[in-house]
């Protein structure tokens, strides 16, 4: 249904991901991640000039879908591939439904902020791209509605709005979620529980996410030793979105999170953060088909830990191999204990006061 309260709502539904390979990433998160991949393939036109060819496909992490993109000819998306490789976060891709994508476009229009396309020109037709799912030829008849914030907007992530008709038996993404709705998570596979960006300032990036695009911020802040590791000292904040977050992580002393902040930019997605009940069972249960997990800048874990512990929550955490994982930076985590624990305080303290 619309929503009645006119304010657009947005609800975070994927991450896109570029690839090189979409069967070999998909099958590193099915196999090994214990995932599971949507039988859909997304296409869209070699004739569409903002994007360039592409092809697609999701795979369900839990709480999120990821979305292995694939360009499949000259235009923006090979050029974005080949600027920041495969595995890469590209996007964080949130849904309008119904009415609330026209109101998104009028709100930003009354505020000042011209809505981009994906090549980064003026928005044109409301956003329009030629995408269709594969075998399914009535969905290339409707297209889909796509817009930008601008990156300076933004504070440097790519953040796409789209529209999402309920009632449009065409709609991809309708599809996609109906022959899905039987499906399962597998016992004991990571739950995604939100996507990590960086900032060089977390109070002007989560403004973008409250005042301009309508979201929730957590009411706390989170702060990160570094302590015996490299990564250097964080300031955490939360943005709900629907069921998952989006934290933004601010270093604030030297170390491999503001090297990393430095070479990537303002707003650069790092990563996933998956949650699972047993970190040292996983471990044990990648060793057995012959992966050693690591620690978030790629280098071994202490000698005989299956994970490093971040102070003061105690939460446990370690990370695939980049070269193991077709390049995407994915931390699996394990709650610390509950009077410590970041995880466990921020999940409190939201159902106080949400």
């Amino acid at each position: 249904m619309p929503n009645k309260r006119g304010k657009p709502k947005l609800r975070l539904d994927h991450l896109a991901v570029w690839v090189e390979d979409i069967d070999k990433t998909a099958a590193f998160l099915t196999e090994t991640v214990g995932w599971k991949r949507h039988p859909m393939v997304v296409e869209v036109s070699t004739e569409d000039e903002t994007t360039g060819g592409m092809k697609a496909a999701f795979v369900h992490g839990g709480g999120l879908w990821l979305e292995l993109v694939l360009s499949t000819s000259p235009g923006p998306g090979m050029d974005i591939l080949e600027e920041v490789g495969k595995g890469t976060i590209v996007e964080v891709n949130f849904e309008a439904v119904d009415t609330d994508y026209q109101k998104v476009l009028e709100e930003m229009d009354a505020k000042g902020i011209q809505m981009l396309s994906m090549d980064g020109s003026p928005l044109k037709d409301g956003g329009r791209i030629q995408e269709s799912v594969r075998g399914d030829a009535a969905t290339a008849e409707t297209g889909q509605l796509i817009a930008y914030w601008p990156a300076d907007i933004s504070c440097g992530t790519t953040i796409e709005v789209y529209e999402r008709r309920m009632d449009d038996a065409t709609n991809l993404l309708n599809i996609r979620d109906e022959g899905w709705a039987n499906e399962k998570p597998r016992p004991h596979s990571p739950r995604i529980d939100r996507v990590c960006i960086l900032t060089e300032d977390l109070s002007k990036t989560a403004a973008f996410y409250t005042e301009v695009m309508g979201l929730k911020r957590h009411p706390a802040e989170f702060g990160l030793d570094g302590g015996a590791t490299n990564l250097g000292d964080m300031q955490c904040a939360f943005i709900e979105a629907n069921g998952v977050w989006v934290q933004l992580v601010q270093p604030t002393s030297a170390g491999y999170v503001r090297d990393l902040l430095k070479e990537k930019g303002d707003g650069y997605a790092m990563e996933v953060a998956a949650e699972v009940d047993d970190l040292d069972a996983f471990y044990d249960h990648m060793a057995a088909k012959g992966i050693t997990m690591v620690n978030c800048d790629g280098s071994p874990l202490a000698p005989g830990a299956k994970g490093l512990t971040v102070e003061p929550s105690g939460d446990r955490h370690h990370y695939f191999p980049l070269n193991e994982s077709q390049g995407m930076r994915i931390m699996v985590y394990e709650r610390g204990p509950r009077h410590t624990s970041m995880l466990h305080r921020r999940d409190d303290i939201w159902a106080r006061v949400s």
